[in-house]
């Protein structure tokens, strides 16, 4: 099965999104696509690729059906929420990429798909952080299992609070 990822456009079919997390779901339905309008974040939308969709009509997948998404902004983040050895002789306040958002739609879960795009987000931050200042990737996990996919991927949890965690790019 391939997958195509891009930037989330009214024509992609949001209100069928389900991810488990009703929070989510709300959000991508309702939020994302004003805060893309006002410049405030940026949600990337992973689509069945359109040459397979006969493969993916058994799973009640069509065209524009988003299996998973993520979210990214610009952010400042203060030393104390990284962890000790990233926030050593860094400026009080510090710029990184937040992954405001990441999820995946139900039935798809478990198959990979979160962590292909959470090597997208990386990898676009990155590029973006080549010509706009950004130390690294932070992210808030929802719960503990959030977490551990996160550190899976190099993550580090701060100090004081293991929910918040950063990816250092440098």
């Amino acid at each position: 099965m391939t997958i195509r990822l891009d930037l989330l456009t009214g024509s992609h079919e949001r209100n069928l999104f389900d991810c488990g997390v009703e929070p989510l779901n709300t959000w991508l339905r309702q939020t994302a696509l004003q805060h893309q309008g006002r410049g405030i974040s940026r949600t990337f939308v992973a689509l069945p690729a359109d040459a397979e969709m006969a493969h993916w009509v058994q799973f009640g997948v069509h065209a524009g059906s988003i299996l998973g998404f993520y979210a990214l902004a610009s952010a400042l983040v203060l030393t104390g929420d990284l962890p000790a050895k990233q926030g050593k002789r860094l400026p009080r306040q510090v710029p990184v990429t937040r992954l405001g958002r990441l999820a995946v739609r139900v039935g798809m879960q478990g198959q990979g798909l979160g962590r292909l795009l959470l090597a997208d987000a990386i990898s676009r931050a990155r590029e973006a952080a080549q010509s706009v200042g950004s130390a690294g990737m932070f992210v808030d996990a929802k719960n503990e299992d959030a977490a551990r996919f996160y550190q899976r991927y190099g993550f580090a949890p701060a100090t004081a609070e293991p929910l918040k965690l950063f990816l250092p790019f440098w």
